[in-house]
Order: C-alpha cells, then sequence, then structure tokens
C-alpha cells in the first residue's frame, strides 16, 4: 500500500469517516484532487458497501474547456458504472444578481447540489494544500481562532478524507497509477486570490522551511484542539445558564474573555444572528452594566438585572391613543369614600403644589426626580436602574410632570415636591388605560 493511501485511511478511521452502507455524494471536478478521491472511494466500495454518486456542476466560466470536463467525469462514471448527475450555471451573472462573489457563490451552489441527493455522506476533495492557502487567506484578511482552525475534516455529513495528503502527493499518486485528470486553467491565473498564495506566498514560505504544509498542519490541529476545548466549555455555561429566554451572566462576568465571548457567540446563534468581532465586543461590555446595543433593525441585545437577552424593542406608543382619567378630590373624601379608599392608584398627588398643566409623557433626555425617603435627586436612568425596570419598558413608561418638571412615574414614585403630607387638602388622581 502506497503512503499516500496510507495517510487517507488513517483518516478516514481516525474521524470515523465512512460507515458500511453509506451512500456518498462526491463533488467532482474532473481536477486531480477530486478524480483521486473518486478512485479511492470506488477502491473501498466493497469493504464499505458504499453507494457512490457523483455530482459534478459545470460552472460556465472556462466556455468549452468547462464542458469538456464534465464529459471527462461523465465518461469516467460511465466507464466504472458510477451513478452520474451534473448542472450547469452561470456563475458569473448568477452571483452579480446575487450580489456576492464568484466564488462563494459557486460554493454556495455546489454545496446546494450536493445535498440535493440526500446521501449519508458528502465527500470533497479539499486537501491539506488547499487547508494551508485557507489558512493563509484567513490570516491575511483578520479572523477568530475558529477561523483559523481552517477547513475541518467532517462538518456535520459533510466529508474530507485527503484533508492530510498535499496536492503534490495526490498529482505523482495520479501520474503513477495512471489516474487520468483534467488541468483546470483558472487555477494558472493569479487573479484569484487563492492562486496568488498558491503560486507566490506558499513557496516562499517553502524556502523557510520545505515542510511549511505540514508544519502549518499541525498548527491548524492544536488550534482545533484548544478551540473545541473552549467551545466545549461556553456550550456547558450557556447550557446550564440559559433558560430559553434569558442567560444568567452573574457568573459569566468573572470568566475569562475567550469564554464570555464564546457564549456570546452561542447566543447570536441562538437566533440566527449576524455576528462579527465588533457586535461580539460591543455585548461584551454589557456584561458589566445595565444597557442595550442594537444588533440591527428593533433587534437589540439587553443587559439588565444580571441578565443577558436577546430581544425586539418596538416603537413606543402613540400617546393620543392613551386614555388617561384625573380626577381631583379633597383629602376628607379620599379619606372617607370607600371605594377611592380601597381602588389601588398607580399614581396619587398633592393637587395644590402642581404648577400649571399636568402633561403625561415618556421620559426625555435630562429627566430628574427628588425622592424624600432618599433625600437625594436623581436622573429616571438611575432610578429605572434602581426600580429594575426592564429595558424595553423604559420608552414605555410614563411620565408625569407640571410645568417645572417630573412630578412622578406612573406606577412607581412620586416627587417630593407634590407628595401628600399631613397639610394636603386635595388629591389628584391618575389613571391611564
Amino acid at each position: 500500500m502506497s503512503e499516500i493511501i496510507a495517510k487517507v485511511d488513517e483518516t478516514v478511521s481516525k474521524y470515523n469517516l465512512l460507515s458500511k452502507g453509506d451512500s456518498v455524494t462526491v463533488g467532482v471536478s474532473g481536477g486531480a484532487d477530486s478524480m483521486f478521491l473518486l478512485n479511492y472511494l470506488i477502491s473501498r466500495k466493497d469493504e464499505y458497501e458504499l453507494k457512490i454518486i457523483v455530482a459534478n456542476v459545470e460552472h460556465g466560466i472556462r466556455g468549452q474547456e468547462s464542458v469538456d470536463d464534465t464529459e471527462f467525469v461523465r465518461d469516467y462514471c460511465a466507464e466504472n458504472d458510477i451513478e452520474f448527475h451534473s448542472i450547469s450555471i452561470n456563475a458569473v451573472e448568477e452571483a452579480k444578481n446575487a450580489g456576492i462573489g464568484v466564488e462563494e457563490y459557486s460554493r454556495q451552489r455546489r454545496y446546494e447540489f450536493f445535498e440535493s441527493f440526500s446521501t449519508d455522506k458528502i465527500a470533497t476533495a479539499h486537501n491539506l494544500s488547499d487547508n494551508v492557502e485557507t489558512f493563509l487567506f484567513r490570516l491575511a484578511r483578520g479572523t477568530s481562532l475558529k477561523g483559523l482552525a481552517s477547513i475541518p475534516c467532517v462538518r456535520g455529513n459533510i466529508i474530507r478524507p485527503l484533508i492530510n495528503v498535499s496536492s503534490d502527493e495526490i498529482r505523482q499518486y495520479c501520474g503513477e497509477n495512471s489516474i487520468p485528470y483534467r488541468i483546470d486553467s483558472t487555477h494558472l491565473n493569479d487573479e484569484y486570490t487563492r492562486n496568488k498564495i498558491r503560486h507566490n506566498i506558499v513557496p516562499k514560505f517553502e524556502e523557510i522551511n520545505p515542510c511549511f504544509e505540514s508544519c502549518v498542519s499541525r498548527l491548524i490541529g492544536m488550534i482545533d484542539c484548544e478551540n473545541n476545548y473552549m467551545l466545549s466549555m461556553s456550550k456547558d455555561y450557556f447550557d446550564e445558564y440559559f433558560d430559553g429566554e434569558r442567560l444568567n451572566i452573574k457568573s459569566l462576568k468573572n470568566m475569562h474573555e475567550a469564554i464570555a465571548k464564546r457564549v456570546i457567540v452561542i447566543l447570536f446563534e441562538k437566533y440566527f444572528l449576524p455576528y462579527d468581532d465588533f457586535h461580539i465586543n460591543e455585548v461584551y461590555k454589557l456584561l458589566h452594566k445595565i444597557g442595550k446595543y442594537q444588533i440591527k433593525g428593533d433587534c437589540f441585545a439587553i443587559s439588565d438585572n444580571d441578565t443577558l437577552r436577546i430581544a425586539k424593542l418596538n416603537k413606543t406608543a402613540d400617546l393620543s391613543k392613551m386614555v388617561v382619567n384625573k380626577k381631583t378630590v379633597s383629602k376628607e373624601e379620599f379619606l372617607t369614600n370607600s371605594e377611592l379608599l380601597h381602588k389601588q392608584f398607580a399614581f396619587y398627588c398633592d393637587c395644590d403644589k402642581i404648577n400649571g398643566n399636568v402633561i403625561v409623557r415618556y421620559r426625555q433626555q435630562g429627566d430628574e426626580i427628588t425622592l424624600s425617603k432618599r433625600n437625594c435627586t436623581k436622573s429616571l436612568k438611575k432610578l429605572f436602574n434602581e426600580y429594575k425596570i426592564p429595558i424595553e419598558n423604559r420608552d414605555k413608561t410614563f411620565v408625569i410632570c407640571d410645568d417645572c418638571g417630573v412630578i412622578g412615574v406612573y406606577n412607581y414614585c412620586v416627587d417630593r415636591r407634590v407628595e401628600v403630607d399631613n397639610d394636603t387638602k386635595n388629591l389628584l388622581l391618575i389613571e391611564i388605560s
């Protein structure tokens, strides 16, 4: 057995990529990598009792050359009695209409096609060299530790048996064992970033260290191992402290930043929200204060009462639609009228201490209130924090004012200036519905 086949067998065994009776969709372009993968799976077909389906996507980029590649794969499958399927797309035009890059659009369409067969596994020919190129590309563009882990050997039902063998090893094996393959002319064009890395960057590193690809592969393995450990810790915390709506952050705020941010990522993913470093950093700040952060549109991350949650904050209701019932009564009537006495009014004050008109509105910047029991003046923002009013309700909490300022917060408190005392003669009672 050749060394490269032994490597692939070891990867398949270590990660349990194949099981007996598996149906496998193989993405085959006709290049050396995918033809080697197909040849390998055919060689293991009887051992694993595999059902192999070959899926080919003709991207419409290279004209007749691309069409010829598809026919080449079709003929090879016919010769080896392998089920073959193909689709043709206009990648450039369709990507433009979709508003994304050609490479990303093509990748999405390929996987959509592969998944359409509903097989147990989808096998792609990503190899060691691809992984190194992805590592360097993401390193140059900026990424997370998870991003540097690059291309996983297995993700869901997608398997990559060649992830530990290089492109050079694959081409050498194909040559020595008469495995035919096609050469994609776009792979020679350095206008594509990946080709630029392959042709210009990697060779420079190999001048310093001929085993550069193997060294990067080991580094990727270490990153992946440590990232998986931290991810596992983060998931354990999330599962224990997320109640389906709120995440208890009392302990999280004291945990290492790396774990805390991963827990936040899990929360974003729970709600299928897009995120980047900026989003995560802003929400991380909320662990140590009461506040909110707008993620997108009306969707906010909200921190209060040692909890973090994702919620939609709707626009404040139209005050003109509120019904405000105001009633002025004497103190004697209030104390002797059993109906009034036993009714729980959300707001009442000394009517004679009011200056000018009484209005009901929502809070505004600079609003303050003085409470006699506290003997201090504080902003409504601080008061709402103390009363632990949910953030999504704060802009919908009624504030009652006269011509001199705030006289109370409906359902919560009254300003010392207008509170009822022993000298009060008349009361203003307010109900809002």
